[in-house]
């Protein structure tokens, strides 16, 4: 009986010298300060960009109006207060306020924070992958339409489709062996022809030999596609060999930007420049020929011409323009600091 007296006691003893010991380094330990007003609203900045990038996704990166930066709309059932007045945070120019603008495309937002005595600024839109992923996705969508138009060409007569029948409920559209359609990844209905992303433009010639379908794309220029009527295979194969050559002086150019990058410190030449009668041009006498209209290839957007548009960190488009479509011969170029990084994409 006294034994476990003991140990019962012992038992006592330590869990006293524990919490004696907790409420030591309890006290020695530093006192927590409180968030300043500027801190919290900072965090509570952060707070409304969360709701806009919920709300973006959820809408396929669709981001909110300015009017429609409320509770109600945001799906928020708590909504951030002004840490200086305790009132709920609004749109103004004033400390305790935000400012929130979006792109006319509605892809890309900016939300400013008024501090004591300065600003946050934060933004976001649409991640750059999944416009990419869209073009791509435009890209076979304007192919398949160029199949319907070949199609509706060869069962009448050789002559292409007048513009208003290049439509999903077009005559074009409409055909008995084409069921689908392709869908404008940006706004997931039929692609029609307007000018904004995603979108197209169908051109035909007067005589309806020839026609031009161009993808409005997000990232880079137009994609382009063409076709004539070609009554013998002479005329097809010419017209193969042509594109053929055109790729191969694609790749000249873009070893022309190459260099010149490596000999300027990693600029880029300017547009005006990359051509045979500018800067670039000058440096080259080995200029490319236009098989197609001869003379020297110069910017322009008919077959035998090419666009080029110099971007940022070394990125730029070069679109070689075929018979066939387009041959995309530009990329990211080296710099003597660094090792050229594949193939990309200007920065919008």
């Amino acid at each position: 009986m006294i034994g476990r007296t003991l140990i019962l006691a012992g038992r006592i003893l330590i869990l006293a010298a524990a919490v004696a010991a907790m409420a030591g380094f309890a006290a020695a330990a530093p006192v927590a300060r409180a968030d300043s007003p500027n801190d919290e609203m900072r965090a509570r900045v952060m707070v409304i960009r969360g709701l806009i990038d919920r709300s973006g996704a959820a809408d396929f990166f669709l981001y909110p109006t300015p009017s429609q930066i409320r509770p109600a709309y945001l799906g928020a059932s708590w909504w951030p207060r002004d840490p200086w007045t305790g009132e709920r945070m609004r749109s103004g120019r004033s400390r305790g306020h935000f400012r929130y603008v979006v792109s006319s495309s509605r892809r890309r937002y900016r939300l400013v924070g008024y501090l004591d005595g300065g600003v946050i600024v934060l933004s976001g839109g649409m991640p750059r992958t999944i416009m990419l992923a869209y073009d791509h996705r435009g890209e076979e969508g304007l192919n398949l339409i160029r199949e319907h138009v070949e199609d509706w060409a060869r069962n009448n007569g050789g002559l292409y489709p007048p513009a208003a029948e290049v439509a999903a409920d077009g005559a074009v559209g409409l055909q008995p062996h084409r069921a689908y359609w392709p869908s404008n990844p940006w706004d997931h209905r039929v692609m029609v022809q307007r000018h904004d992303h995603g979108s197209f433009s169908y051109v035909v010639a007067p005589d309806r030999t020839s026609y031009t379908l161009r993808l409005h794309r997000a990232l880079k220029n137009d994609y382009v596609l063409s076709g004539a009527a070609v009554d013998d295979p002479w005329s097809l194969l010419l017209a193969s060999l042509e594109d053929e050559i055109l790729s191969r002086s694609g790749r000249i150019l873009s070893g022309y930007v190459d260099q010149w990058s490596l000999q300027h410190d990693g600029a880029l030449p300017p547009a005006d420049e990359f051509a045979p009668d500018g800067a670039v041009g000058a440096a080259h006498a080995d200029w490319p020929s236009d098989p197609i209209g001869g003379g020297a290839m110069h910017p322009g957007s008919a077959p035998g011409t090419y666009g080029y548009h110099p971007g940022a960190s070394g990125a730029y488009v070069l679109d070689i323009h075929l018979h066939s479509g387009e041959y995309a011969a530009g990329g990211t170029a080296p710099s003597p600091a660094a090792p050229a990084r594949g193939f990309g994409t200007t920065e919008l």
